[in-house]
């Protein structure tokens, strides 16, 4: 467990410099991510993300963990950098989709070449077969994680904290 947290800290660390050179945090990138529908994000239950009609907040949410307010200041946030827009739901205009803009795919684009770098420099000792095993693996402990935190009783006096 302490070898993942240590992990886990170096790729903050990583994601933060990678993300600062859009402008972004990276919380911010990982939700413009999600909003512009990187094949990489999944909901909880190993379904894809959705693939068009804009996503949802609360969406967001479920598939990161974290609490919908979290979600809610980061959405504002890149909706005060025009980096993504909200529009409501053809079949429920209550509901409000968030879709990238072009100023959001820009700043994806300049940040992918470095994310693609950063990924090949963290897994250049790890052959073809390697690397497919390890994504199985870190996908199985992000599910029996993400299951053994909702499973757990919160706390008294915590608050939801945003993961990454």
């Amino acid at each position: 467990m302490l070898a993942v947290l240590d992990l886990s800290n170096q790729l903050g660390k990583l994601g933060e410099g990678l993300a600062a050179h859009a402008g972004l945090t990276t919380q911010q990138w990982l939700i413009l991510l999600q909003v512009a529908g990187d094949p990489n994000f999944h909901q909880p239950d190993g379904r894809a993300a959705r693939p068009s009609g804009g996503v949802l907040g609360s969406e967001i949410a479920l598939a990161r963990g974290v609490s919908r307010a979290s979600v809610s200041t980061l959405v504002a946030q890149l909706l005060g950098k025009r980096l993504i827009r909200r529009q409501p739901e053809a079949s429920d205009r209550r509901r409000k989709g968030l879709s990238i803009t072009a100023k959001g795919r820009r700043a994806l684009a300049r940040l992918d070449a470095s994310r693609r770098l950063a990924n090949r420099v963290l897994l250049a000792e790890l052959g073809g077969k390697e690397r497919a095993a390890l994504l199985r693996s870190l996908h199985a402990c992000l599910r029996c994680a993400a299951a053994s935190v909702a499973a757990a009783p919160e706390p008294r006096g915590s608050t939801s904290v945003s993961g990454g």
